[in-house]
């Protein structure tokens, strides 16, 4: 039987990925902070190694006998540029390194990145891997570095890598907000066009990363393979939670107005961030997935109505919405 080293694992995404790679017959080792909430992973029979990406001690320690790398743990807001530097590059440079150390038993390192990395376009243009990258925020900066790191180590160290679009479903705290607006009979509407993916489907992308033999270094973008508007996502969610909605739409440069105020009483605050605004310059998010379906035999399986309604009733059955 397999061992998985998961970073991240006790979060939105690793808790999903955890669970997965059991129901698949893995052995899962958790990597967590000591002070982490455990409360999506405590229950699991895995094992519970307690360190940091950034403690080279306990990565050794978490690393022993270990024959895959899940990698998704990462500063994705509210940080500094040196907390994003930190996490996600000398974390990244930190874990790569220490498997090299154990490379005759790394079978695979799996790095969860992002499409923030491409920067987004201008236009309606699909984003595909052989794309130009110019990231726009400290977020999508800090994890290109990363992805740099690990192809640059290729040859030494099998790898891929997956540019996630952005994630919704059960436990995501993220999109939680939005659909709280909706159910107050409130649509905002502001942003772009953009890539989504049912946290299940990105799941799966990772276990294909795992066992698919496809060439070490290689990028795929996971979606659903559609392209939604806010609006696109509200209207369906409405119809869901049988509630119409008053729409508003806010401009870019009011959002960037209030997150300047926003960041200048409360530098920490998170709800709408620069780096957010950022993102919201640009106008498509969209990114292609042919390659991972072709390559990793990639097939999202929720619809957008599918994966909102079952994340609703997450929401609605633990008391959140």
């Amino acid at each position: 039987m397999a061992n998985v080293l998961v970073t991240g694992a006790n979060g939105f995404v690793g808790s999903h990925m955890t669970e997965a790679l059991l129901q698949n017959g893995y052995q899962v080792r958790a990597l967590v902070r000591k002070n982490a909430d455990l409360q999506w992973i405590e229950n699991l029979p895995i094992e519970i190694c307690y360190g940091a990406i950034a403690d080279n001690k306990s990565l050794d320690n978490a690393l022993d006998n270990i024959d895959y790398v899940i990698h998704i743990a990462a500063a994705t807001k509210g940080a500094s540029e040196q907390n994003f530097y930190d996490a996600n590059v000398t974390g990244t440079i930190n874990l790569v390194n220490t498997c090299l150390s154990e490379q005759s038993r790394i079978k695979r390192f799996v790095f969860f990145s992002t499409l923030a990395v491409t920067g987004g376009t201008q236009t309606q243009e699909c984003i595909n891997e052989s794309f130009s990258c110019s990231p726009v925020t400290r977020y999508g900066k800090t994890k290109l570095q990363a992805e740099q790191i690990i192809l640059e180590k290729k040859d030494m160290l099998p790898s891929v890598i997956l540019r996630i679009s952005a994630v919704y479903g059960p436990r995501d705290t993220e999109s939680l907000a939005y659909f709280k607006f909706l159910k107050k009979g409130i649509r905002p509407i502001f942003g772009n066009k953009s890539s989504l993916c049912f946290v299940a489907d990105v799941v799966q992308s990772a276990m294909l990363a795992i066992e698919k033999k496809v060439a070490s270094g290689s990028i795929y973008h996971i979606s659903d393979g559609n392209s939604y508007t806010l609006d696109d996502i509200a209207r369906v969610a409405e119809q869901i939670l049988r509630k119409k909605t008053i729409r508003i739409k806010f401009p870019v440069p009011i959002l960037s107005i209030y997150a300047q105020v926003v960041h200048y009483l409360n530098p920490k605050a998170t709800v709408l961030s620069k780096d957010k605004v950022n993102e919201l310059t640009k106008e498509c998010w969209v990114c292609d997935i042919q390659k991972a379906v072709n390559e990793l035999g990639f097939q999202p399986t929720y619809s957008l109505e599918q994966g909102l309604r079952e994340t609703i009733k997450w929401y609605q059955e633990h008391k959140w919405l």
